[in-house]
């Protein structure tokens, strides 16, 4: 899809200025809310013309947007142009697109992998590439890449997701540290869960229930006014998972068992879940072949 921005008519504002992408729907939508709502002026990117268009006129005027892949390289620069240009400052950046494809890694097509690593996790490097660059000219500013949970525990059936989400988090951690010197903040929210499209179909355990969009939205806002490395959602998961890596691989897989997580990713309901996987195979030109 092409880059050209399509832009909302906005006037300049000495507001704080905030680039989210994936802002259509679900996560980016929320935050996209939120943040509008805080005051900010925003410079919103999805992959869907139509959605995006609609999200940007509920918000009102003052705000603008880009139509583009998250996926192309030229896209951040769009989006900082779009920022420095019209409201002359950058100071928060929220790279939140991604997908959630589900099943055995052995089942899924080569393209679906190339392109689960090209939008969580190549995309976020060439986006808090660009962010850090404007910002650290302007010698100000806050990155936030929204990853997972399955960054610290990774889920079976969840395999590539998993893995691009803990290299979010090891990308975020890494930032943190050069960031430093320049009096810019890094930080990372790690969800469970989300009540998005990403989430339909998958069949979680009777202990689990999905969380809403705005509570990642609300960690945001938080990360924002105090300013921390990681934020869970929901933040009783800090206090958890980080442990698990201390205990013995058999005790775990025990409590897998018990819990039945393995289920959450590996049978994920397929007749609830048909949509969202429709919209997957479309975006990688609908090739199946497994992978060798």
């Amino acid at each position: 899809m092409s880059t050209k921005p399509r832009i909302s008519q906005g006037r300049p504002s000495d507001a704080l200025v905030a680039v989210v992408t994936g802002a259509a729907r679900g996560i980016g939508q929320a935050t996209a809310r939120k943040l509008a709502a805080a005051g900010h002026r925003l410079v919103l990117c999805d992959i869907d013309d139509t959605a995006l268009g609609h999200m940007a006129d509920t918000l009102g005027p003052g705000h603008r947007y880009v139509t583009a892949d998250v996926t192309d390289a030229q896209t951040p620069k769009h989006l900082v142009t779009e920022a420095r240009q019209h409201y002359r400052r950058l100071d928060v950046w929220v790279n939140n697109a991604g997908i959630l494809p589900t099943g055995k890694l052995t089942d899924q097509p080569r393209s679906l992998l190339d392109h689960t690593i090209a939008v969580n996790l190549t995309a976020l490097c060439h986006g808090s590439q660009a962010a850090l660059t404007s910002m650290y000219e302007q010698g100000s500013g806050h990155l936030i890449n929204i990853a997972s949970a399955s960054a610290v525990k990774p889920m079976a059936g969840m395999a590539a997701y998993s893995a691009t989400k803990a290299g979010v988090l090891a990308l975020s951690e890494a930032l943190r540290r050069e960031a430093r010197p320049h009096g810019i903040h890094v930080s990372t929210v790690l969800p469970a869960l989300i009540d998005t499209r990403l989430a339909h179909g998958i069949r979680l355990p009777c202990h689990l229930t999905p969380q809403p969009p705005t509570a990642v939205a609300d960690a945001v806002l938080e990360l924002l006014k105090h300013p921390t490395s990681r934020r869970y959602v929901p933040r009783w998961l800090g206090w958890l998972l980080p442990w698990t890596g201390l205990l013995p691989t058999r005790l775990l897989d025990l409590a897998d068992d018990l819990l039945r997580t393995d289920a959450i990713g590996c049978t994920p309901l397929p007749g609830q879940r048909s949509a969202y996987e429709a919209v997957l195979d479309s975006d990688v030109g609908g090739d199946t072949r497994p992978v060798a």
